[in-house]
């Protein structure tokens, strides 16, 4: 009996980290309506991950043109120079690529990084590789 128990407990435990996964995900698209983002027709969207050099998730990386956004998975505490790297970045790519971008912290972790007027995969790519470099550094 207590061996049908713990598998129950199990496919419980994974069916809620599936939907919270998912909730978060409605959440995002509800936030882009909210932000007065309008879809154009045929642009898509894509999910993809930063994982740590353990192979971990670290944070997932909703993009869907003009718009990303970076949701840290994992509690990353970053440390100073970590932050005025990962500011460096976002702020020369705001001068040179015109983005807007907003990093969120929860006291002295990093919880989410949303970047605006991404007009191309090149800039999306350059911005990406960037913080990923950085969140890779800065949990290992």
């Amino acid at each position: 009996m207590e061996a049908n128990t713990d598998e129950l407990k199990k496919f419980l435990e994974n069916k809620i980290s599936s939907l919270k996964k998912e909730i978060e995900y409605y959440e995002y698209l509800l936030s882009l309506l909210e932000s007065g983002y309008a879809p154009i027709k045929g642009n898509k969207g894509s999910l993809d991950s930063i994982k740590n050099r353990k192979g971990e998730i670290i944070a997932e990386v909703y993009f869907t043109p003009p718009i990303a956004k970076i949701i840290i998975r994992k509690k990353i505490s970053l440390q100073r120079a970590y932050i005025n790297a990962l500011s460096k970045i976002l702020e020369e790519s705001k001068d040179n690529d015109k983005i807007d971008y907003n990093i969120v912290f929860d006291n002295d972790a990093i919880k989410e990084i949303s970047i605006n007027n991404i007009k191309d995969d090149f800039i999306y790519n350059k911005i990406k590789s960037a913080i990923q470099a950085i969140l890779e550094r800065a949990t290992s």
